[in-house]
């Protein structure tokens, strides 16, 4: 395999997944460039960068180095699991040959010790590389359903279904949030667990969970791979277009959204990769799938009967009309974190939290 270009992916995982590198770099020819995507909730920045032959050279040199177009084919191991609240980083390479074929590689087609160090080698070599100096252009896009429709991404089955909403008026204490979720049983096939949860004002949390037989995960499966539902959660709107707000209500705030969970434990390590259809995917074309898969959320929960035997969410009088407590020490630590800033070996300066603005790596 001649290998004549690669595309480098860099994400910064949590359960939410928000943020991913995806660099198209050219490495053979006489137009060099590294094309990079950014992509987030919020915004997707597009970045050209010039490449010197001398720099295009380390990259085909540690891919020899390494002896990587051997790992293509190979069946990964397994990552080790993440618990869902942590935060990691995640290399993947894609090899493209003079003969239009390409290879994905995750780093993980061979010993541990060699895939960690060489996906750390492309790390380095990769923010090295991408500098202000060598920019070419910069570019904020707000994709559209459309064409998040062709954004590529690899996930496992889908684990876990959910709609989620919250709702608030101007009184104190009117805010109402419920939540109805829907997720596969280990070895009950055909049995899924619905769980049901309501905050009312500054009341606990009620919730119930109810075991039900259903076929919803095959139905939504056909779905999410059929309209590739993973990449609904770039969708943006251009916060510069005007919005008429003439017909918002000034007393009342309201969302919702549906959220589809992934297992991706055999790609990532995380079991439940969480992805959102809002409102923007649905106002873009998306309301038919929205509405079809929460109706069948709505089923489970209706043939469940834990809606049917949820408690009351109650609140007191005095959580009602007075202002939530914070404890003295909510925030203890937050002042010292904005102080001492850190800079990166990518070359982001000035770092305030526990993981790179720019690359995502966590605080050495």
């Amino acid at each position: 395999m001649t290998v004549t270009g690669i595309t480098y992916r860099f994400s910064t995982l949590s359960r939410t997944m928000e943020r991913t590198l995806e660099a198209d770099i050219r490495l053979t020819g006489e137009d060099l460039v590294i094309t990079e995507t950014v992509r987030s909730t919020m915004e997707t920045e597009v970045r050209r960068y010039g490449l010197s032959r001398e720099t295009a050279d380390e990259f085909l040199a540690l891919i020899e180095r390494f002896n990587v177009t051997s790992w293509a084919g190979k069946t990964p191991s397994s990552p080790k699991t993440t618990d869902a609240g942590s935060t990691c980083t995640v290399s993947f390479l894609t090899l493209r040959s003079d003969d239009g074929s390409s290879a994905d590689i995750t780093f993980r087609e061979t010993d541990e010790t060699t895939g960690n160090e060489a996906a750390e080698a492309f790390r380095k070599l990769y923010f090295s590389t991408v500098r202000n100096a060598d920019k070419i252009s910069e570019e904020t896009i707000y994709p559209g359903l459309k064409e998040c429709r062709s954004i590529k991404e690899h996930h496992g089955p889908v684990a876990a279904v959910e709609t989620d909403s919250f709702s608030s008026g101007m009184m104190m204490g009117s805010n109402t949030s419920y939540t109805q979720t829907v997720e596969k049983i280990d070895g009950k096939d055909g049995t899924v667990r619905v769980t049901v949860r309501m905050t009312r004002g500054n009341g606990p949390e009620v919730s119930c969970s109810k075991e039900t037989e259903s076929d919803i995960f095959a139905r939504v499966q056909e779905i999410s791979d059929r309209e590739n539902l993973p990449a609904w959660h770039y969708v943006c709107t251009d916060p510069s277009i005007p919005v008429d707000t003439s017909m918002i209500p000034l007393d009342y705030t309201s969302r919702s959204c549906l959220n589809i969970y992934y297992d991706d434990s055999l790609i990532t390590g995380f079991p439940l990769a969480k992805r959102t259809i809002g409102e923007k995917a649905r106002k873009m074309g998306g309301e038919k799938v929205d509405n079809e898969i929460t109706q069948m959320i709505n089923e489970c929960v209706k043939r469940s009967g834990a809606k049917d035997e949820l408690p009351e969410a109650a609140s007191s009088p005095a959580a009602n009309t007075q202002e939530p407590v914070i404890p003295v020490n909510a925030f203890t630590g937050f002042g010292m974190i904005g102080i001492q800033g850190w800079d990166c070996v990518c070359g982001a300066k000035g770092n305030t939290g526990k993981f790179c603005s720019n690359c995502g790596i966590k605080r050495p």
